[in-house]
């Protein structure tokens, strides 16, 4: 099957809802609504949109009340008013999960890259509704994080062939350890999901914004890295900031995944699925 009906069969399998969103609308997607036990709510990382978890959407939906959400700014969701800071986009979600959910409904979290640091301002924001929270490859570590250096992204009409290798070059420096699992469903979903993008996200990945925030979190916190994730800067980095997470959260389950990149959810979705339903 070819990638844009990968994408589209997938979506023709959920709900579709929308909540208030600026001027428009946020755009969220629900797999296996019967599901009883807290939903679990999925938050993809910056230029992104849900599809950053499409490989792990059919087994985690088997599972559980799943959920995920177009960012603001991002995929189909509308853009939100400035500030374009996490805490306010944690607030659009939260209102959006009050209304699709019921206020003072429970739930789980994940949130990958950026999508981490909007998360740990949902799960502060939600208090003890959220138990517990799950962190993949998160940005918002300060100087430990790296920027990597990328191709410039493709103009509109440069010619498919050359944006595709512009794409997948991309992702070999960025998401992507081993090269062989780059495959055209990640190509197609990376060169979609940059066409959309309004925010840019990078300027907040560097800051120090999460370690921050990591005493403020009152649940339950999984951590996750791939030991070569291009942006945590090698094993030593990685020790780094397990040593910092720990001061602030000594109770922290903290895994790193070997041999795996940056979208380990996606690299690696197997292990990763087992830490999200263990």
């Amino acid at each position: 099957m070819e990638p844009a009906a990968q994408v589209a069969a997938l979506l023709d399998k959920a709900e579709l809802h929308q909540t208030p969103c600026g001027n428009g609308e946020l755009r969220w997607q629900q797999w296996s609504s019967g599901r009883a036990g807290p939903p679990l709510i999925l938050l993809h990382g910056g230029y992104g949109s849900w599809t950053h978890w499409i490989a792990n959407i059919p087994d985690l939906a088997a599972s559980r009340n799943l959920w995920t959400v177009d960012l603001p700014g991002l995929g189909d969701s509308a853009d939100m008013r400035k500030p374009h800071a996490t805490s306010n986009s944690a607030k659009i979600l939260l209102r959006g999960i009050d209304s699709l959910l019921g206020a003072g409904s429970e739930f789980d979290l994940a949130g990958f890259s950026f999508g981490a640091m909007v998360a740990a301002q949902l799960a502060i924001q939600a208090g003890s509704r959220c138990r517990r929270l799950l962190l993949c490859g998160a940005a918002g570590f300060g100087h430990l994080h790296v920027q990597v250096d990328l191709e410039k992204p493709p103009r509109v009409g440069k010619d498919a062939e050359e944006a595709r290798g512009i794409h997948a070059s991309n992702l070999r420096s960025l998401m992507f350890a081993n090269t062989e699992t780059i495959d055209e469903l990640a190509i197609y979903v990376h060169g979609e999901n940059l066409s959309r993008a309004r925010i840019n996200s990078r300027p907040l990945s560097r800051t120090d914004e999460l370690l921050k925030s990591l005493p403020q979190i009152k649940c339950a916190l999984t951590c996750v890295w791939g030991s070569r994730d291009a942006t945590a800067g090698g094993t030593e980095n990685i020790a780094q900031r397990r040593k910092l997470i720990e001061q602030a959260q000594p109770n922290v389950d903290f895994h790193v995944l070997n041999g795996v990149g940056h979208w380990a959810m996606y690299e690696s979705p197997a292990a990763f699925n087992a830490l999200l339903t263990d």
